[in-house]
């Protein structure tokens, strides 16, 4: 098996797992749980923060956790959703490997892009950032294994 292949299987997995975790995060913000995310992480960190005020990986969980929407939160709701779902679904469709998944993923995503783009230049956000980051490199890894398909069928 190709690496770049390998790297598609590994990256279409944890977009499925991201789309999980997106569905999770749509969840926890309609019930209101997100509120509570900074003050249980600040409580995880706080031993390691003691012991080493700059811990790379503690501050960055810390910044993190600071930058998930807790507030005006109908948006991020519906959003995550909508991310989650339509991802999920083509990631079963991808790994199904039914023939119009690798157009279709490459379509949705890059509708996902502009839309990720035009809101975060409307409301800013680094999560649009990452999330946009994350469905270029999918396209880009969709694009590279629908070439390899085409030239080795299955």
């Amino acid at each position: 098996m190709p690496t770049v292949h390998k790297i598609y299987i590994v990256t279409i997995l944890a977009k499925g797992l991201l789309g999980i975790l997106q569905i999770a995060i749509s969840a926890a913000l309609y019930f209101g749980a997100l509120q509570y995310i900074p003050r249980i992480v600040r409580t995880m960190v706080k031993h390691e923060l003691s012991e080493d005020p700059d811990s790379f990986i503690a501050t960055r969980i810390l910044s993190f956790a600071n930058i998930v929407p807790t507030t005006d939160s109908g948006f991020y709701t519906i959003y995550f959703a909508m991310h989650g779902l339509l991802h999920i679904a083509i990631v079963i469709a991808l790994l199904s490997r039914v023939r119009w998944a690798n157009n279709a993923a490459i379509g949705v995503l890059f509708i996902f892009v502009i839309y990720q783009l035009y809101e975060w230049f409307a409301i800013g956000g680094v999560m649009l950032l990452i999330l946009t980051a994350i469905d270029l490199v999918v396209i880009y890894l969709t694009i590279l294994e629908n070439r390899r398909g085409r030239g080795h069928p299955a």
